[in-house]
């Protein structure tokens, strides 16, 4: 009898892990087909504060602000705000001749003494008046639609 009852056990666990590596897999497959449905554009568009955490990254903090400001999305629910983190190569005023440029779209807040990305961002967070939060690093460039 104990012997059936592991044979049993042994053979609904087998059964469990074919279900969750295939069977589950399959059958989220089988029900997409069945009941298809496409995303449908919003004309929507919430507030979006694309927050750039930055320790001395002046050889590329530029081409990354100016990449967030040129999304396809509406220039006035955008905001960037960069966070330098006690950086001493020039960062802060690279970012501050955007804001110059740009207006209240930036905004540039300084963190002394450094403190840390985690630190930073989280300063970030406090000022941000998006509905969104975007959080990207100070070297990448995003697609032309990466906000829709």
């Amino acid at each position: 009898m104990k012997a059936e009852l592991m044979e049993v056990v042994f053979i609904f666990c087998m059964f469990l892990l074919v279900y969750v590596y295939a069977g589950y897999p399959l059958l989220c497959a089988l029900i997409a087909g069945v009941r298809s449905r496409g995303v449908r554009a919003s004309a929507h568009t919430p507030s979006v504060t694309i927050i750039i955490s930055a320790y001395n990254e002046a050889a590329c903090i530029e081409g990354t602000v100016r990449n967030k400001l040129s999304l396809d999305y509406p220039a006035d629910r955008v905001e960037v705000i960069v966070v330098s983190d006690a950086s001493d190569d020039g960062t802060d005023e690279i970012v501050q001749s955007i804001v110059d440029e740009a207006g209240d779209r930036v905004r540039l807040l300084r963190q002394e003494p450094r403190s840390g990305k985690t630190s930073a961002l989280n300063l970030a967070v406090l000022s941000a008046g998006g509905d969104l939060l975007v959080f990207s690093d100070a070297n990448s460039l995003y697609g032309p639609n990466a906000l829709r």
